[in-house]
């Protein structure tokens, strides 16, 4: 018998759009190592489905239904979380959504809604978490940073965030979540907080799936000879997001990691 690995025990992860895609795959495996997850998202069935999924395997879940694009959701919900659990140790945004469209025909609610959700989004949790964690190491000061309790953040970009035709808000947003991790790593660090990024290329998720079924099939045989090692599995993302909140990424700070596929040019 294969003993389980427990790597987050006590842990606590906050997953913005936990209930599907790459933050459901986050959530069920920092729950498969010990980690109490909570799951943020304006999806009730699918957050409540997560969540006895998690608990049906003998995790420890809590789904919190809520909008990252508005600031009285966002507080109300880490609220939440450090009131049922005492704190955060893991922050991870992988709220999205995609509205696509040519320059010269995206409309401007597409534009705000992209934005405010991966953009606004991540600056809101990010700072109701920051707060918190900041308070507390103030509360009790210590001499070197790494005595303060340990704290990550990942935020989940894209390949896209270098320009992808057709997606100027997605492309925008993904683009700037990358300067707002290296700014908090800067900022952050002296308390012990560490902040990372992630950038996969096209993942199996629900969030593609409209693009890739689309046209008998076209698109998903264009990016299938486009990437190497093919579309990847939500797996591919998450265990790289585990690695990045172990103990085996300590020693790291502001990193922007590529999940590629082996394609090391644009799609």
């Amino acid at each position: 018998m294969v003993e389980k690995v427990e790597r987050f025990k006590d842990k606590v992860a906050f997953i913005t759009g936990g209930a599907s895609g790459l933050g459901e795959r986050t959530a069920k495996d920092f729950a498969e190592e010990g980690a109490k997850v909570v799951i943020f998202d304006f999806n009730a069935e699918n957050g409540k489905r997560v969540e006895k999924e998690i608990k049906e395997k003998g995790g420890e879940a809590l789904f919190i239904e809520g909008d990252v694009r508005k600031k009285d959701s966002v507080e109300n919900g880490v609220a939440k979380a450090f009131e049922t659990y005492g704190t955060i140790d893991f922050l991870i945004h992988s709220a999205g959504i995609l509205k696509d469209g040519m320059i010269h025909k995206l409309p401007e609610e597409d534009w705000d809604d992209v934005i405010n959700t991966h953009l606004k989004g991540f600056y809101l949790v990010l700072q109701a978490c920051a707060k918190r964690w900041i308070e507390i190491c103030k509360n009790d000061p210590k001499e070197n940073v790494a005595d303060y309790p340990d704290r990550r953040i990942i935020a989940i970009s894209s390949q896209a965030a270098e320009g992808n035709i057709g997606q100027l808000n997605y492309s925008a947003a993904k683009a700037g979540m990358l300067g707002m991790v290296k700014t908090a790593g800067l900022e952050l660090i002296r308390y012990n907080i560490r902040t990372h990024a992630i950038m996969p290329t096209l993942i199996e998720t629900p969030i593609l799936k409209d693009l890739l079924t689309k046209q008998d099939g076209k698109w998903r045989k264009y990016y299938e000879g486009r990437i190497p090692l093919g579309i990847g599995e939500p797996k591919y993302v998450s265990k790289v997001i585990l690695f990045l909140c172990s103990e085996d990424a300590w020693f790291m700070n502001g990193e922007i990691i590529g999940i590629n596929g082996g394609r090391l040019d644009k799609l």
